[in-house]
């Protein structure tokens, strides 16, 4: 039975409900709706905080030791503002809900949805440093989803929901390696969810996701090491998301040497337990390039992939916003920022010392320059988070209405005007978001 007229306000709550189930990595994050600009609206740019517990050392024997509780904030950036613009008309309003929401709904919903997630897997892999398997080689054994569980372990990452998504061809190669794994049969109905290859196998929900990234790998040159010199990215104790090394030994000649998403690793720089500050396991920790100005608001071009990156200046070599590429000077220097930063002391221990003030450095495990490869991740919900804010109601218009719920912790506006020369109602449906990476120790990069 048809309605007598479809809502604007309908639409736009059910619309949410559908963004939702669009959502494939993007379902499996923290995400969090701020009330804080309900009332006058939010703008590109504000910020949210989101809060990380404090993390203690503990001490032995009956002498109090009293330690100080250092919070520390992750800034949430909403600087997405993406929108998808149509006309229907009254017509159309006249629609039964299933009618209106197959012909008009989901293919809007789909568009937004799938930007958000896009955006998500861009920031999810240039923000993790820690990776398992080899670039530019399937990633279909059991083994390799099991050292991504492991990793995962070996960082006090709490049990829980732990998911791995990867692209519809890694998953096929994936899913051929662990066919005889799967679960007993009165399970395996509970796995035909959209993207989902299996439940709990290598301690991991599997999920497929046509949005996963490939990466192509820097291109390197010469025998980089550590310059010694103080390195912001590196630091006896305390607290940091993000750090400048400063590197030299590169190729003699200014030219592009590694790019934003490159994964480095330091001679000597083990990671260690963050409850039990011991180190594990015998290899290097791994630590990602980051852009060193950050992402820019507001994607240029809605059909353009990726992030934007800031332009920004650099104590030794340049940094090209547009690549993502950073150069060396003549000489072979380079200041390249890092996440996380190596703590090797402290609260927030996270790794043990370099092995010199010049360590040697590794890029990308040593895989070739030029290297193309799908990047997975397996993460926990809390390893990123998906901010989401009201849009202001714009005045002077035939209609506008938002949906949001803290809940699912997302946020919709939908706004739209009546053109009296076609009897047509053009419309449109946003979205104000942002990503940010909350512990960046809670997510591995499954290469392929």
């Amino acid at each position: 039975m048809s309605n007598n007229l479809l809502t604007i306000s309908y639409i736009t709550n059910e619309g949410l409900v559908v963004l939702e189930n669009e959502l494939v990595f993007t379902d499996g994050v923290d995400k969090q709706y701020s009330s804080e600009f309900a009332v006058s609206g939010a703008k590109i740019g504000a910020v949210c905080n989101v809060r990380r517990p404090p993390r203690y050392l503990g001490t032995f024997g009956p002498a109090l030791n009293v330690e100080d509780t250092n919070e520390t904030y992750i800034p949430v950036p909403l600087n997405y503002q993406f929108h998808v613009d149509v006309q229907f008309t009254t017509a159309d309003l006249l629609l039964s809900m299933d009618q209106f929401r197959s012909r008009v709904l989901q293919p809007i919903m789909a568009t937004v949805a799938n930007r958000v997630d896009s955006d998500g897997l861009y920031f999810a892999y240039q923000q993790t440093a820690q990776a398992v398997g080899t670039f530019g080689t399937p990633a279909a054994s059991y083994l390799t989803y099991a050292l991504a569980n492991a990793q995962l372990v070996n960082e006090a990452v709490p049990a829980g929901p732990r998911r791995v998504c990867i692209d519809p061809i890694t998953a096929a190669y994936a899913a051929d390696g662990v066919k005889g794994l799967f679960n007993p049969q009165i399970n395996i109905s509970e796995f035909y969810r959209k993207g989902m290859i299996n439940r709990e196998t290598a301690g991991l929900d599997w999920y497929t996701d046509q949005n996963v990234v490939s990466f192509q790998t820097g291109p390197g040159g010469g025998s980089p090491t550590l310059a010694n010199v103080a390195h912001s990215g590196i630091i006896s104790s305390g607290w940091a998301q993000q750090g400048f090394i400063e590197t030299t030994g590169w190729t003699a000649a200014a030219a592009p040497r590694v790019k934003v998403g490159d994964i480095i690793q330091i001679a000597g720089v083990y990671p260690v337990n963050p409850q039990s500050r011991t180190r594990y396991g015998n290899t290097l920790k791994q630590f990602v390039v980051l852009p060193p100005g950050g992402y820019l608001p507001n994607p240029v071009g809605t059909a353009t992939p990726g992030l934007k990156f800031a332009p920004a200046t650099l104590a030794s070599g340049t940094f090209n916003e547009v690549t993502g590429e950073y150069s060396s000077t003549a000489a072979g220097a380079l200041s390249i920022m890092i996440g996380e930063v190596a703590i090797t002391g402290g609260q927030f221990q996270n790794c043990t010392a370099p092995s010199s003030a010049t360590a040697a450095i590794t890029v990308n495990g040593g895989a070739p320059a030029g290297t193309v490869s799908p990047q997975g991740i397996a993460y926990h919900r809390t390893a990123f988070a998906l901010a989401s804010a009201d849009l202001p109601l714009p005045r002077g218009v035939q209609d506008a209405a938002r949906a949001s719920d803290p809940d699912i912790g997302m946020s919709m506006r939908m706004v739209t005007q009546y053109t009296i020369n076609n009897d047509a109602m053009p419309t449109r449906v946003d979205i104000l978001y942002g990503w940010a990476s909350l512990y960046r120790n809670m997510a591995v990069r499954v290469l392929s």
